[in-house]
């Protein structure tokens, strides 16, 4: 009996618990308001310079804010075996005034100062406010620098122009780790060419809904075929797509037309379709000025190879590890100037290829992201995704449910003590009974006068 009513209090705790800020944060916005990336992961402060740099741990999100021309710096242990890919996103917020070179500029520095890589990630385009980033990365055996273990920084500096929007930008950061190859292990050719000049989309099949997410971690898992969305003026949908060893993934994204006034005009990259590695490295973007009227942007990766590390060319290098690629699909806010609602979007995916083997880790490189199965395949099927912090919440919730069952019981049990006492109490305070004399008998025997 005790047993299940602490049950029943933890529940309830948890329920309460569950009901919180986090459940508020998966909340989706009123009709017509774009849906935003939220920054999620554990609370991080970069510091101003290496020496007070915060640690960060591999495969943990973290979140952090940056000022107008602030630079923050976070650090990264490496040992001298594992490749490493550090990522950071800018998050401003809908409607945030944004200049062409606004954006942010990441760099992985060794202990000895030397910058093992550097990315930049602006919005390229005044008031295209949406989220910008990438990932710097140390690889082994490829790099001729940065291959000492030892304490590394990744620096996130913030760009912006004189008439921009002055507010605090939203961080999310993390970084993960490449297991090597086994001792001998051969590492394979990179394949020959890229793929097709000009692709081909995908044009048979029933369309199916796909409800993009609004980040990395919660976007739709989607497969070859055809998949339609909607998305608003000042949104950006994110895609997932599995891409096994030796496959080669072509996305076209079809903007419908929609219905707009006598006078509407261009709206310069006012369609965007962005490219992502499974450890969050931008690969390519494409854009286009749209008027309401059909406009189609495609991306196609180079087949998956790990030897694609070494190729020059780094649409290429960056298709080195099977996974989930990302692909975002972004409307400019001022379209929404020109139209009276979502743009209407299809999306044609065409994973090609065989699956090859994997390459022979010394470790599994799931951790990084890096792999995919069949069950992978099978299940994506166009939902979003539960945001990753939530899985961190079911297990702050699971350890919250222990501690509750434990506080319900420990406070049953005292209960249970404080009613026996006072029971006891009561019992011992009742005056003692007295005994009544018998009354007269009757019947067969002496009179009671003898």
């Amino acid at each position: 009996m005790y047993t299940a009513v602490t049950a029943l209090l933890a529940l309830t705790a948890l329920q309460g618990f569950q009901g919180g800020p986090a459940a508020a944060d998966s909340t989706p916005p009123g009709p017509g308001v774009p849906a935003t990336w939220q920054p999620q992961g554990q609370a991080i402060a970069g510091a101003a310079t290496t020496a007070d740099a915060p640690a960060m741990q591999p495969g943990v999100t973290y979140r952090d804010s940056i000022k107008v021309g602030e630079t923050r710096i976070y650090g990264i242990t490496l040992d001298t075996k594992s490749s490493a890919y550090a990522s950071a996103f800018a998050l401003p917020a809908p409607g945030t005034r944004v200049a062409y070179g606004d954006g942010i500029e990441l760099k992985l520095i060794s202990a000895g100062g030397d910058t093992c890589d550097s990315a930049d990630a602006h919005f390229r385009d005044d008031g295209a406010v949406r989220p910008v980033g990438s990932a710097v990365s140390r690889l082994i055996g490829v790099d001729s620098s940065c291959q000492e273990a030892n304490q590394y920084n990744l620096s996130v500096h913030r760009t912006s122009d004189g008439a921009s929007d002055p507010g605090v930008w939203p961080l999310e950061l993390r970084y993960v780790l490449e297991p090597p190859l086994k001792s001998g292990a051969a590492a394979g050719h990179a394949p020959e060419g890229t793929g097709t000049a000009s692709p081909t989309p995908l044009t048979s099949g029933t369309p199916r809904q796909a409800g993009g997410g609004t980040s990395f971690e919660t976007a739709a898992a989607v497969k070859t075929g055809i998949w339609k969305d909607k998305v608003l003026p000042g949104e950006t949908r994110f895609y997932k797509v599995p891409v096994d060893w030796g496959q080669q993934a072509t996305v076209f994204s079809d903007f419908s037309s929609v219905q707009t006034s006598d006078s509407a005009g261009y709206v310069i990259s006012g369609v965007r379709l962005t490219a992502y590695s499974p450890v969050r490295e931008l690969i390519d973007d494409q854009e286009h000025s749209y008027q309401g009227t059909p406009t189609s942007l495609h991306e196609q990766l180079a087949p998956v190879s790990y030897a694609n590390r070494a190729a020059d060319d780094s649409d290429v290098s960056r298709v080195r590890y099977a996974g989930w690629y990302y692909f975002a699909v972004s409307v400019h806010p001022d379209v929404a100037k020109e139209t009276g609602g979502a743009v209407p979007v299809t999306l044609r995916i065409d994973v090609s290829g065989t699956a090859q083997a994997a390459p022979d880790y010394d470790g599994d490189p799931k951790a990084a992201g890096i792999g995919v199965d069949a069950h992978d395949v099978s299940a994506a099927d166009g939902a979003p995704q539960s945001a990753g912090s939530s899985s961190a919440s079911g297990e702050s919730a699971k350890r919250f449910l222990g501690f509750a069952a434990l506080g319900a019981g420990t406070v049953l049990l005292l209960a249970l003590a404080v009613w026996i006492l006072t029971a006891r109490r009561r019992a011992a305070a009742m005056p003692d009974t007295v005994t009544q004399p018998l009354p007269p008998q009757s019947g067969f025997g002496p009179p009671p006068s003898w």
